[in-house]
């Protein structure tokens, strides 16, 4: 009885794990007005800080911007995978280059503007990346883990309301740390992911976090 109460715990206590909450969110007052987003564009993602610690591509700068693109893209396409049309962000890129005359023009409300009247979108989604690091070692072994932190923010379109935010935020936890993260991550945690791996794996949690 011992032996089979103690098992039920531990599986209870993994199965809370799998279920933990990865995205933290928040949602604001418009979103009960605002309809669930039917065709949603995602903007190319901001890059906050320094992202230094990126590898390649060679420059600090080029492996920021590609990390950025990088997860922007990710996420669009988990989107357009969980039945959502999308905007890719090279589209929404390319608007707003063209429509901006000055920085000051890129603001929420502008790109939420411009989306709708260009792409007939109903919402823009806004990202920042804070970090993307790569794992140090293979799958098997790491010295040290893959990390990835970025956020973003829902905005109706045309209106420019916040509707909602959603953060990802997670450095891969191995077993020896936590064995109750070991269902959390891609492969069950049986080998070290690479950032990229992260990253998209942070991407279905938003889009299937996102309202």
């Amino acid at each position: 009885m011992r032996l089979t109460s103690g098992l039920a715990l531990v599986c209870g206590a993994l199965s809370l794990a799998a279920c933990a909450t990865t995205v933290r969110s928040q949602s604001y007052p418009a979103l009960a007005e605002h309809p669930s987003p039917r065709r949603i564009a995602v903007a190319p993602f901001e890059i906050a800080g320094s992202l230094a610690e990126a590898e390649t591509p060679a420059s600090a700068e080029s492996a920021a911007g590609f990390a950025a693109e990088l997860v922007a893209r990710q996420l669009a396409e988990q989107l357009a995978a969980d039945g959502r049309e999308v905007v890719a962000p090279e589209d929404v890129a390319q608007l707003l280059r063209a429509e901006a005359a000055s920085p000051d023009d890129r603001t929420p409300a502008r790109a939420a503007r411009l989306v709708a009247e260009r792409f007939g979108a109903d919402a823009i989604l806004l990202g920042t990346l804070h970090r993307f690091r790569e794992r140090r070692g293979g799958a098997a072994g790491s010295l040290a883990p893959a990390s990835v932190g970025f956020e973003v923010t829902l905005v109706a379109a045309p209106g420019g309301q916040k509707l909602w935010r959603g953060l990802f935020d997670e450095t891969q936890a191995g077993l020896s740390e936590n064995v109750l993260n070991v269902t959390r991550y891609p492969g069950a945690g049986t080998r070290w992911l690479t950032a990229e791996e992260l990253s998209r794996w942070g991407a279905e949690e938003v889009a299937s976090a996102l309202p």
